[in-house]
C-alpha cells in the first residue's frame, strides 16, 4: 500500500511523467506492429485452405476408391470430387484445347467462385461469388474462350460427346493456383455431365482431387487412417504443404516489423534511462526519509521494485490499448493489401508488448534507481551527502544487453539480432561522429559572434553528451520519415515518369511466323505500332565448357532447369549496354578461331554470374533435339523497365533462323481501344497477349499503401525520438533554472533568455535536420541505383526542408518544455542552492 501512494506522490509532483510517456511509447511501437502482423499471419493461415477449395485434398492419376469418400461421409466430413484434363472443346467451325475441370455442385468446399455475366470485366459490381458449381447441362468460361470460339454467353459448346450452355465467365476459383494462360482456356463443367460427355478413355491423363473439409480432430483422425493406403500416385496435400512458403515468408515478415519497431524501442528506452536519472535524483530527499524513519534497505528496495511493477503494469496495459488502436488505422492505411477479414489475435503481440515494457523498465530504469536503498538518512539534512550510483559505464552495458535480448527475441535468431544491433551501433556512431565534429565547430564560431549565440552555442558543446543523444535519435527518425515520404511522392513518380506517356504496356507473344504479316495488317488497321518484331526460339544449356552443370548449380539456377528464349539482332537493342567484350561489328577472325559452326553469343550479366560463364567461355545449346555451340564474346547489362522485348542470351544473324521460331512484340495500347484484345484473339487464337498497365497501376497502389502505414509507424519513432529529447532537457533543467537565474540577477531579461534557449534549440534541431538529410539522401541514392535504377538526381528539398522542420520542432518543444526556468523567480531557484 505504501508503494502506491509513493508512486501517486511521486506523479503529482510530475516526476513520473516522462519515464511513464517512455514506457508507453515502447510498448505502442511494439504492440501495433505485432497485432498487425499476427491477425494478417492468422487470416492468411486461415485462407491458405482457400487455396486447396478444402482444408485437405488428395489427388492422384487414377480414379479415387469410392470407400475414400465413404469414409470420410461417415465420420463427418465434407467432401467433393474435381478431376482436370485438356480436352478439345467445339463450337461451330471453331475449337480450342481448353482446361477442362469438372466438379460436384458443392465444389468449392472452402473459398468463393467469383463470376461475371459480362466478359472481361474489370467492374466489382457485375461480378458475384458463389459457393457452389455450375448446375448440369452448363459450364462457365474464361472470358477469352469467347473470342476464341468466336461465341458469346448463352450459346453452347461441345465438350465431347455433350452439348453445354455457356451460362456465366470465370474470374477468379479459389483452388486455381495461378494463371492458365499458357495452358487453354478455363472450362469449368458439373461432375453429372461428364460420364455423357465420353471424354475420359483408358489412358487418358486426368488429375484427380478429393476435396476434404471439417473439424480439426475429425480430419486428423480420418488422415491417419487415410494416409497408410495412399499408394505411390496419391498425394496428400494440407494447406500448409500447399503453401508452403508462405509460412516462412509470413514468419520473416513479422520479424523484420518487430525489428523495424525496435528503433522506437531503443530511443523510449533511451529516454526512459535519462527520465528513470531525473526521477532517482528527485527521491534523495524520499529515501532519506525513510531511512531516518528506520526503514530497511532491503524494504527500501522492496518499495521501489513495487512502484517499478505497478509502473510497468499501468504503463503496459496503456501501450497495449494504444497499440491496438494504432494498429486499426494501419490497417484502415493498408486495406487493400490485406485480406478481407481479419481474425482476432491471438495471445503472442500481447505478450509482447507487455514483456517488452517490463524489460525496458528493468533494463533502463532499474539501474538508475538501485543506488537509492544504499542512501544515507543524513542527505535529509545535509546537501553534499555523496551518492554512488551505478556507473555510466554499466548502465549502458546493461542498456545494451537489455537491447540486445529484445532485438534476440523479436527476430529469434542469433544472426539477425547481432547484425540489427550492429546496424543500429553503426548509425548511432556515424550520426554521433560528424554531430560532435559540428557541435565542436560551432563552439569555436561562438566565441567570434553575439552574446546571445555564444552563451547559445556554448551551451551546446558544454552538454555535449545530451546533444549527441538527440542528435542520434532525432536525425534517425527524421531521416526514415524524409525516406519514405520522398519514396512516395517523388521517387515513385520519377520512376513511373521514366516512361513515356505512349511507352509499351502490352506484349503480344507466341505468333507463328505464318500468323506474323496477319498481325501487323490488324495492327496497322487499327492505327497501332509496335517496337519492333523479334524472333525467339527455345533453347536449353546442356554444356558448359563441354562440361555438364553439377546438380547443386542447376539446383540454384532456375536457367539450367529450363528452356530460353533465344534470339538474334544485328543491332544493340534499346536499354542494352555491352558491360565486357565486343558486340558483332567489332569481332574479328572468329570463324578462324572456333570453326564455323560455333556462334558468337551475347549474355546478360547477371545470368553470366549466376552459372559461372565468363568472356570465353562455351556454351551447347540443344533445340528441338539438335545441338550447336556459342561462345561469349560480350557480357550485356539490360533495363528491364523499356517495356520493350529483352533477351539473356543474343546471337547475330544467320545462326538460329533454321530452327522453328515464333515472334513476339511489345506496343501501346490507349485505354480507349482496350477491345482491340478481343479482336486480336478471335482472328488470332494462338496468341498470348500480356497486359501490363495494370500491373504498374497495382505496384503505385501497393507501395502507396505501404509507405503510408510505414509512415505512420515512423511517426512513433519521431515521438520517441521528442521523448529522448525532453528527457535529455528535463535532466538538465535543474542546471537551466541555475543559469537562468545567474543571468537574471546579472541584469537579463527574460526576452533575452528565452533567444539564447531558441538558439540552442533551434541549433540542435537544425543539426539533426541536416544530418537526417544526409542519411535519407544516401538512402534515395541507393534506392535510385538498385529498386529503380534511375539515374541520381540531388533532392534539394530535403536539404531546405529537413533542417528547417528540425530546428522548428526542436526549438518549439525544447522552449516550452523549459519556459519555467524563465518563469521562476530567481531568489527562489538561489535560496534552494
Amino acid at each position: 500500500m505504501m508503494a502506491l501512494k509513493l508512486l501517486w506522490r511521486s506523479w503529482r509532483g510530475g516526476q513520473l511523467g516522462l519515464v511513464f510517456s517512455a514506457l508507453v511509447m515502447a510498448v505502442v511501437v511494439v504492440t501495433s506492429v505485432a497485432l498487425l502482423a499476427d491477425r494478417v499471419e492468422r487470416a492468411l493461415v486461415k485462407e491458405s485452405s482457400h487455396f486447396l477449395a478444402a482444408d485437405a485434398q488428395v489427388r492422384s492419376s487414377r480414379e479415387m476408391p469410392t470407400e475414400w469418400q465413404a469414409e470420410a461421409q461417415q465420420r463427418g466430413l465434407e467432401t467433393a470430387n474435381v478431376a482436370l484434363f485438356a480436352s478439345m472443346v467445339y463450337s461451330g467451325d471453331y475449337n480450342h484445347l481448353a482446361s477442362v475441370k469438372v466438379v460436384e455442385p458443392n465444389y468449392p468446399l472452402r473459398g468463393l467462385l467469383t463470376l461475371s455475366d459480362t466478359p472481361f470485366s474489370t467492374d466489382v459490381a457485375e461480378m458475384q461469388q458463389l459457393d457452389h458449381g455450375p448446375a448440369p447441362g452448363e459450364v462457365w468460361v474464361d472470358s477469352r474462350l469467347l473470342p476464341l470460339l468466336n461465341m458469346s454467353l448463352g450459346d453452347s459448346l461441345e465438350v465431347g460427346e455433350v452439348r453445354l450452355r455457356a451460362s456465366r465467365v470465370i474470374v477468379e476459383e479459389p483452388d486455381r493456383g495461378g494463371s492458365f494462360s499458357l495452358f487453354g482456356a478455363r472450362v469449368l463443367m458439373n461432375w453429372n455431365d461428364l460420364a455423357a460427355s465420353g471424354v475420359i478413355q483408358p489412358g487418358s491423363r486426368v488429375n484427380y482431387r478429393l476435396l476434404l473439409a471439417g473439424e480439426d480432430a475429425l480430419l486428423k483422425d480420418y488422415l491417419g487412417w487415410l494416409e497408410p493406403q495412399l499408394a505411390v500416385h496419391d498425394r496428400l496435400l494440407s494447406p500448409d504443404e500447399a503453401q508452403a512458403g508462405l509460412a516462412d515468408t509470413l514468419t520473416q515478415g513479422r520479424r523484420f516489423l518487430l525489428l523495424a519497431g525496435s528503433l522506437g524501442v531503443v530511443l523510449a528506452g533511451i529516454a526512459l534511462a535519462l527520465a528513470s536519472r531525473h526521477f532517482a535524483e528527485g527521491q534523495t530527499s524520499t529515501v532519506a526519509l525513510l531511512k531516518s524513519w528506520g526503514v530497511s534497505a532491503s524494504r527500501v528496495r522492496q518499495l521501489y521494485g513495487q512502484q517499478v511493477l505497478l509502473l510497468g503494469v499501468i504503463g503496459s496495459l496503456l501501450g497495449l490499448l494504444l497499440g491496438w488502436l494504432i494498429h486499426e488505422v494501419l490497417i484502415v492505411l493498408v486495406r487493400e493489401l490485406l485480406p478481407v477479414m481479419l481474425p482476432t489475435p491471438g495471445w503472442r503481440p500481447w505478450f509482447t508488448g507487455i514483456a517488452t515494457g517490463l524489460l525496458s523498465l528493468l533494463g533502463f530504469a532499474l539501474p538508475a534507481l538501485w543506488h537509492l536503498p544504499s542512501l544515507s538518512p543524513l542527505a535529509v539534512l545535509r546537501r553534499d551527502v555523496s551518492l554512488h550510483p551505478v556507473g555510466v559505464v554499466k548502465r549502458l552495458l546493461i542498456g545494451v544487453a537489455m537491447v540486445a535480448l529484445l532485438l534476440l527475441w523479436y527476430s529469434q535468431n542469433l544472426a539477425m539480432g547481432l547484425a540489427v544491433l550492429c546496424g543500429l551501433a553503426l548509425t548511432a556512431a556515424t550520426v554521433m561522429g560528424p554531430g560532435w565534429l559540428l557541435l565542436r565547430q560551432l563552439n569555436r564560431l561562438g566565441a567570434r559572434v553575439g552574446s546571445v549565440w555564444r552563451l547559445a552555442l556554448s551551451n551546446l558543446w558544454r552538454r555535449r553528451i545530451q546533444s549527441l543523444v538527440l542528435l542520434a535519435g532525432f536525425a534517425g527518425a527524421m531521416a526514415i520519415l524524409m525516406t519514405l515520404v520522398m519514396i512516395r511522392t517523388t521517387l515513385l513518380e520519377e520512376w513511373r515518369w521514366q516512361l513515356a506517356e505512349d511507352a509499351p504496356n502490352h506484349f503480344l507473344v507466341n505468333v507463328a511466323p505464318y500468323e506474323l504479316q496477319g498481325v501487323e495488317k490488324l495492327l496497322a488497321d487499327n492505327d497501332l505500332t509496335t517496337v519492333g518484331w523479334y524472333a525467339m526460339v527455345r533453347g536449353r544449356i546442356t554444356l558448359i565448357d563441354g562440361e555438364t552443370p553439377s546438380e547443386e548449380l542447376i539446383d540454384q539456377n532456375e536457367a539450367l532447369r529450363r528452356e530460353l528464349n533465344l534470339s538474334w539482332t544485328e543491332e544493340l537493342p534499346q536499354g542494352n549496354a555491352v558491360e565486357e567484350g565486343l558486340w558483332w561489328p567489332q569481332i574479328e577472325g572468329f570463324a578462324e578461331r572456333y570453326g564455323e559452326g560455333v556462334a558468337p553469343l551475347s549474355i546478360e550479366e547477371d545470368l553470366a554470374e549466376e552459372i559461372g560463364v565468363t568472356l570465353g567461355s562455351r556454351l551447347t545449346f540443344s533445340v528441338g533435339g539438335l545441338t550447336f555451340d556459342g561462345v561469349v564474346t560480350s557480357i550485356r547489362s539490360l533495363n528491364w523497365d523499356t517495356m520493350t522485348p529483352n533477351f539473356y542470351i543474343l546471337f547475330p544473324e544467320g545462326y538460329l533462323e533454321k530452327f522453328p521460331r515464333i515472334f513476339m512484340t511489345s506496343l501501346y495500347l490507349p485505354p480507349e481501344q482496350k477491345a482491340f484484345v478481343n479482336d486480336l484473339l478471335s482472328q488470332f487464337p494462338t496468341v498470348l497477349v500480356i497486359e501490363l498497365d495494370m500491373v504498374i497501376d497495382r505496384i503505385r497502389t501497393m507501395v502507396s499503401q505501404v509507405t503510408h502505414g510505414l509512415e505512420l509507424m515512423t511517426l512513433l519513432i519521431l515521438g520517441c525520438g521528442v521523448l529522448v529529447m525532453l528527457a535529455a532537457v528535463k535532466l538538465s533543467m535543474s542546471e537551466r533554472l541555475q543559469e537562468s537565474a545567474v543571468l537574471r540577477t546579472l541584469g537579463s531579461t527574460g526576452k533575452r533568455i528565452l533567444a539564447i534557449q531558441s538558439l540552442e534549440f533551434g541549433v540542435l534541431g537544425g543539426l539533426a535536420g541536416l544530418l537526417a538529410a544526409s542519411g535519407a539522401e544516401l538512402a534515395l541514392f541507393l534506392l535510385q541505383q538498385r529498386m529503380f535504377e534511375a539515374p541520381f538526381g540531388l533532392h534539394w528539398e530535403l536539404w531546405v526542408v529537413g533542417p528547417l522542420v528540425g530546428a522548428l520542432l526542436v526549438a518549439s518543444l525544447g522552449v516550452a518544455y523549459t519556459r519555467r526556468s524563465i518563469t521562476q523567480p530567481p531568489l527562489q531557484v538561489l535560496s534552494n542552492l
